[in-house]
């Protein structure tokens, strides 16, 4: 979100209006991610304000001012649209979960049978009273909510002069209560600590001497120097030394990857061994850690459809749990029964557990190598039929590779590969530097080469030691240059027909030879889609730029259901849309700026590692590594995530009708219900933490070998 830009509309309750002074309440003043300090600012920075205070916890904020009617209005513009920035980049992990309240409460109920009968009735009620507050501020601020339920509760409890029962509830309550907080707290600061590395102090070259500087004053083209056990901190390229670097914590692989001058590194990624000098390309929030970090923490605040609807359904079960504890009560007089019913809540499992099963299987997606931007995505996902992949880049490598070498009139291959890397030495466009890769793998020496003339779309002419060389397609060599090349046309047609793309090669006005080229496909890419049908993709689709032939025999390699070429970019969201007019959930994966359109007209949008930032910030869901099986996985996972919201929810429905049915009849005691209630909380947690904590395939395969050995 840009400076100055502000949020939508939020509403607002006024709950107490006197003049002077003001208490508001609204659900985002609650957010995790809100900045209080810099709200509060904001609010005592309007004319007329005098003071500002605002209670987190309760969604509220209390302001005083000076009682006139604009300065009112100009409050409640600010708090019912307020600016952007008041969303912060971090959670406040200052204040983890708190014990002590219920330590006091497990106290107190331990002291109460020692004492006196006044005395216990006095600190049972004294124990109470934050939960009967809590219930009769719920009551009258929104109406009937779980506060009420346990406030109703307890004070049936208290007023059958049971003085255990109602501390035992309320110690259930906040150790409940802790045990929420605590989950949340952990799982939230579990999934943003993969990517949150905190650096306070950086070498830094500067003419030849390291000197130390803080973090925030690192600017791009600095020369950063990292050594070993260190935290690399900024995005940039290896200019001197060598050095492993482990970078599991951006792509999930465990084995550290060699660095060395000309290499690429990120921040976030850690130095096993050795020492470098990085020369910085991406510093502080536009650096792929701080990146990462923002795509995660706002995905965080985003539910899926199951979640919002289980959730919604849950709190409108709560008024008919009320509804029948009163009526209980008032048909048999009976208030065990009554506070026994008021004790069972259905929206607290599905509150607590599906947040959990969502930032859990976030986690196992973050840890094998992706990023799945929020539940929606998550939900969305696992919906999918329909794949459609980009081919340069996505289901190849996007880097060409020489294939073959063909040779006539006297040359061999290896003569026209060095005639052909020589004249191109001087040149980086992709065919220049797949040539000059196979010469130097090949073992190739260049020779020296002058009056080089390049022509754009064309090829490159040069005299290579005493010979007149030329390199370029079909065109330039035999029309422009007038060379014979009717020896190698039926090897070229050979080579089209495997998609491949020919360069003709001529020496001293004769063709030398021919040189094959192809964008090769990723190793992966088979087992990839082969894995995605399994899982219950139904149809894989390709769209490239390309030209037929090599459309074609990318459709021959890969188990591909369709694939279209030639295609512009605007031309590749219109068989988006036809798709999604046939009915098909499309995940499209792309990573160029091209790609965004499709990216956004898709219902998952999927970026490559490599993909350019328009696309990465276009996309859902973000591969971290060069690895096409991270799709598959991702699938896995949100199947298996949405299999736990569903399940969660039937068996949270199931359990507390359950125990509601044992309150209602006087099976289960208050105590007793309240016993079951929690308890199956709990136990749908822990279903929730392990059901969606998954591990990459690759890695449980290396961990049944180790159990192998």
């Amino acid at each position: 979100m840009t400076e100055g830009e502000h949020l939508p509309r939020y509403r607002l309750q006024v709950v107490h209006d006197v003049p002077g002074r003001i208490r508001i309440r609204s659900p985002y003043l609650c957010d995790p991610f809100l900045d209080t300090r810099y709200l509060e600012a904001f609010l005592q920075a309007v004319p007329g304000v005098e003071r500002v205070r605002l209670n987190k916890p309760a969604a509220c904020v209390v302001v005083r001012y000076d009682d006139g009617a604009s300065t009112r209005k100009k409050i409640l513009d600010v708090l019912e649209c307020p600016p952007g920035e008041i969303h912060c980049q971090t959670y406040d992990f200052s204040h983890p979960p708190d014990l002590t309240k219920t330590i006091r409460v497990a106290i107190s109920l331990v002291l109460a049978p020692f004492l006196p009968m006044r005395l216990r009735a006095l600190l049972t009620w004294f124990t109470a009273l934050p939960i009967l507050v809590k219930g009769a501020d719920a009551i009258l601020n929104k109406g009937i909510t779980v506060e009420v339920l346990d406030a109703g509760a307890v004070t049936f409890t208290l007023l059958r002069r049971d003085y255990f029962s109602p501390t035992a509830i309320v110690l259930l309550l906040t150790f409940g209560d802790y045990l929420q907080e605590l989950t949340e707290y952990k799982s939230n600061r579990l999934l943003l600590s993969l990517y949150k590395h905190e650096v306070e102090w950086v070498w830094i070259e500067v003419d030849g001497v390291e000197t130390r500087f803080p973090m925030e004053d690192v600017k791009v083209g600095d020369i950063v120097v990292c050594g070993h056990g260190e935290l690399i901190p900024v995005d940039g390229i290896v200019v001197e030394g060598a050095a492993a670097v482990n970078a599991s914590s951006i792509t999930g692989e465990p084995l550290p990857v060699d660095a060395t001058s000309g290499t690429e590194v990120f921040s976030g990624t850690v130095i096993e061994e050795g020492r470098i000098k990085i020369r910085a390309m991406r510093v502080g929030p536009e650096s792929t850690t701080a990146k990462i970090s923002q795509y995660i923490e706002k995905s965080l605040k985003i539910k899926s459809r199951v979640q919002t609807e289980s959730e919604t359904l849950a709190n409108r079960l709560v008024p008919l749990t009320f509804g029948m504890g009163l009526s209980i009560f008032g048909v048999t007089g009976d208030i065990r029964r009554a506070s026994a019913a008021l004790t069972v809540d259905y929206s607290c499992a599905l509150k607590l557990c599906s947040p959990v099963a969502v930032k859990t299987g976030m986690n196992s997606a973050a840890q094998g190598g992706l990023v799945i931007k929020g539940a929606s995505a998550l939900e969305t996902f696992s919906k999918v039929d329909t794949f459609v992949f980009d081919k340069t880049g996505t289901l190849t490598r996007g880097s060409p590779e020489v294939t073959d070498i063909v040779s006539f009139n006297g040359c061999n291959q290896k003569e026209v590969l060095a005639l052909a890397a020589s004249a191109e030495a001087h040149y980086k466009h992709p065919m220049a530097s797949a040539i000059a890769a196979a010469a130097k793998e090949r073992g190739v020496p260049f020779i020296e080469a002058g009056e080089c003339d390049f022509i754009v779309a064309h090829g490159v002419s040069a005299f290579v030691g005493s010979h007149e060389v030329l390199v370029g397609n079909r065109h330039f060599v035999a029309e422009d240059e007038g060379i014979d090349c009717n020896v190698g046309d039926e090897s070229a047609r050979a080579l089209h027909a495997e998609g491949k793309s020919t360069l003709y090669v001529a020496k001293d006005r004769e063709l030398a030879g021919l040189i094959a080229i192809r964008d090769v496909i990723r190793p992966e890419a088979d087992a990839a889609l082969r894995r995605l049908k399994s899982l219950g993709i139904q149809h894989l689709v390709v769209l490239t730029g390309d030209q037929k032939e090599a459309a074609q025999a990318l459709e021959r390699a890969l188990p591909i259901t369709e694939i279209h070429w030639n295609l512009l970019p605007e031309e590749k969201a219109v068989i988006l849309e036809r798709l999604k007019a046939e009915g098909r959930s499309i995940a499209f994966v792309g990573d160029g700026v091209n790609d965004a359109p499709a990216l956004i007209r898709a219902d998952v949008g999927v970026s490559m590692p490599g993909g350019a930032d328009l696309a990465r910030e276009s996309a859902q869901v973000l591969l971290l590594k060069e690895d096409l099986m991270t799709l598959p996985f991702a699938r896995e996972i949100s199947q298996r995530v949405m299999s736990v919201l569903r399940n969660n929810f039937r068996l949270t429905v199931g359990i507390n009708s359950v125990v509601l049915l044992m309150a209602l009849s006087g099976v289960a005691s208050p105590l007793g219900a309240a016993i079951l209630h929690n308890g199956s909380t709990i136990g749908l947690l822990a279903y929730a933490l392990r059901a969606t904590t998954l591990r990459p395939q690759g890695e449980l395969e290396g961990l049944r070998a180790m159990a192998q050995i």
